[in-house]
């Protein structure tokens, strides 16, 4: 199989500390044909040097039928770096961009996310490796807390996936002392029609986090306080290298190439402070999943999860109706126009 070229557009942290060294495990699948940002620099990473180019010098000959291109830039700027690519034949291109995908304030630039051959969503969060440990574990999910251990819209993905879930029914946020926040979300579930909840307790705090998944067969924590009876969610450790998970009998372990994308965490970290080490594993298996044809999460999926956020942080609750979810046309078109007239 011929590796598929792909050109980055963005050249921050996110780009060096997770995209680029996941590309770099999947040599025969992908290469890196260039990077482009608003001006032109040298980037390091992976231990090497990637000259930069500006967006604005890139030719319609440097896209190649098949190509991937992947927007990684601030939230602000990505209506500008849509339409500059609009001005390419996208047919051929696959996109991957990363979340938000847009600000609500931005969906009247809707428009710009079709024209592509495929387009979806960089939701690494959708693919943490620990996902298939716990639900071995716990059975089928009814429920699941993340204490401290999900941000925003990242957090409505991590529910829906870890749970199986097909979206969101209904939620609601509500502040707690302290300054902290509290956030309940109902979803459907896939095939069978049911519901499971989910807790998101903020503020986010990755380091001092847990997460708490309760199941048909019980409950399944990587952190379990004094008072609980539950399974243990813990790394599988060679050395001082993350190789997979254990809960109970329920063992899952890494790809090689996984394992070394989850290097440089200590020793005894839980599984919830491993975050940024299991964010990397989670792009990469994103990737896998386009090599594959399968393709990224879901524009609207991603739309759906920023709607949402967008709801409790200004309302405090968010139902899906015509009029506010964003898999409906009615409700694209609806805060659109809203936007235009901003």
């Amino acid at each position: 199989m011929t590796a598929r070229r792909v050109w980055i557009v963005g050249a921050g942290k996110r780009v060096r500390e997770t995209a680029l060294p996941a590309l770099a495990t999947l040599p025969g699948a992908f290469e890196v044909a260039g990077v482009l940002a608003r001006s032109s620099r040298e980037l390091e990473a992976t231990g090497r040097r990637f000259a930069v180019r500006a967006l604005s010098d890139l030719r319609a000959q440097d896209l190649a039928a098949g190509d991937l291109v992947y927007v990684a830039v601030g939230k602000d700027a990505v209506p500008q770096v849509l339409g500059a690519l609009a001005r390419f034949d996208r047919s051929c291109l696959e996109l991957l961009i990363d979340t938000p995908v847009l600000r609500f304030k931005h969906l009247r630039h809707r428009a710009l996310l079709d024209g592509w051959a495929r387009a979806g969503v960089a939701e690494d969060t959708v693919h943490l490796p620990w996902y298939e440990t716990a639900r071995a574990a716990a059975g089928e999910v009814a429920s699941v807390v993340f204490d401290r251990a999900a941000y925003a819209y990242h957090g409505i993905a991590q529910a829906k996936a870890l749970c199986g879930a097909r979206g969101v029914l209904r939620a609601r946020r509500a502040g707690m002392d302290g300054g902290r926040a509290r956030r309940e979300l109902e979803l459907t579930l896939d095939g069978t029609g049911g519901l499971a909840r989910a807790t998101v307790l903020e503020p986010r705090d990755y380091s001092l986090g847990r997460v708490v998944v309760a199941g048909v067969r019980g409950l399944v924590s990587d952190r379990l306080e004094a008072s609980e009876g539950g399974i243990l969610l813990a790394p599988l450790l060679e050395g001082d290298r993350c190789v997979g998970f254990r809960a109970g009998d329920a063992v899952t372990r890494l790809a090689p190439e996984e394992a070394e994308l989850a290097r440089g965490d200590p020793p005894g970290a839980s599984v919830t402070a491993r975050m940024e080490s299991m964010k990397r594993i989670g792009f990469r298996r994103l990737l896998l999943s386009i090599a594959a044809g399968e393709g990224a999460y879901p524009i609207e999926a991603g739309l759906e999860d920023m709607a949402i956020d967008w709801f409790l942080e200004r309302f405090g609750r968010w139902r899906a109706t015509p009029f506010s979810d964003l898999r409906s046309s009615f409700a694209r078109g609806l805060w659109g126009a809203v936007g235009r007239l901003g």
